[in-house]
């Protein structure tokens, strides 16, 4: 297992995603720094109004950058909504690595070469599944780092230790929700093949989720076929996140989620591997 993940990591480290996705990220920081010179705030993708209560942030969902009561004395929950803010556009990046890395072999069909010698294809999936957790997580950490050091700097605030540790929490909860994603990514990457019907379903799936959810959110456990359609939306987790809706059992419902993803997609993905058949 060592060798095919030695070998997968080598596969990764010589392809131009090893360069695209750092570079994707930058973007994103780069996106992030100009939403700074907004004094008054900037707003980011969708956000909808909360009837249950009457707080200007904590009555809502999305996402929001640089929005602070006072810029004077800034909180840190506003400073981590700033930094989270970004998981709005983080999924594209877990999406494009997933799929051309996933789907490389398959497309060239070198992906036969490692069965060829007697390696499970169970086990060349399992490796190829361990690099793209890897690699995202990696990424993820330390674009999230790089955009909270920015952000105290921006404003001169000095976070604690139990505040950082809170921050750390908060996006390992978020990456708990990418693993689930890509595990969902993954599954379709099997069925359909097609990199470019994938991408086109996973963001039609994405965006269209985060859409219906905030069109039915107050009445949300209402829709019996709609919600459970949105639960399995990052963006569903990642919006009530952005403005830390907790006390509605969010933690819980990421654990779900992770869970879900662990003991049911990735079951389901290597019950498709073992069935698949190579051209």
């Amino acid at each position: 297992m060592f060798n095919q993940l030695k070998s997968e990591f080598l596969k990764l480290k010589y392809s131009k995603l090893f360069i695209a996705v750092p570079l994707l990220l930058f973007a994103g920081l780069i996106l992030y720094g100009s939403f700074s010179l907004s004094a008054g705030g900037t707003q980011l993708f969708v956000s909808e109004g909360d009837e249950e209560t009457n707080a200007a942030i904590q009555g809502i969902i999305g996402f929001f950058a640089f929005t602070f009561e006072n810029i004077d004395t800034p909180k840190f929950c506003e400073i981590m909504q700033s930094c989270l803010s970004c998981n709005v556009f983080l999924w594209i990046v877990a999406l494009i690595l997933t799929i051309q890395f996933f789907c490389y072999d398959y497309s060239v069909g070198t992906i036969k070469l490692p069965i060829a010698h007697g390696i499970s294809r169970v086990k060349v999936y399992f490796a190829k599944v361990i690099v793209i957790v890897l690699y995202n997580a990696i990424c993820y950490f330390l674009f999230n780092v790089i955009t909270l050091c920015f952000t105290c700097i921006q404003i001169g605030y000095t976070p604690n230790i139990t505040e950082l540790t809170q921050y750390l929490g908060y996006i390992g909860l978020n990456f708990l929700v990418m693993i689930s994603f890509i595990l969902l990514c993954i599954n379709i990457c099997i069925c359909l093949k097609n990199t470019g019907i994938i991408a086109t379903v996973m963001c039609l799936f994405t965006l269209g989720g985060a859409v219906i959810y905030t069109g039915i959110w107050q009445n949300f456990h209402s829709h019996i076929i709609l919600k459970y359609l949105v639960w399995l939306n990052p963006l569903y987790y990642w919006m009530n996140m952005g403005t830390f809706r907790l006390e509605y059992g969010l933690v819980n419902e990421i654990i779900v989620y992770f869970v879900f993803g662990l003991l049911f997609l990735l079951p389901l993905s290597v019950i498709f591997i073992k069935k698949q058949e190579f051209k």
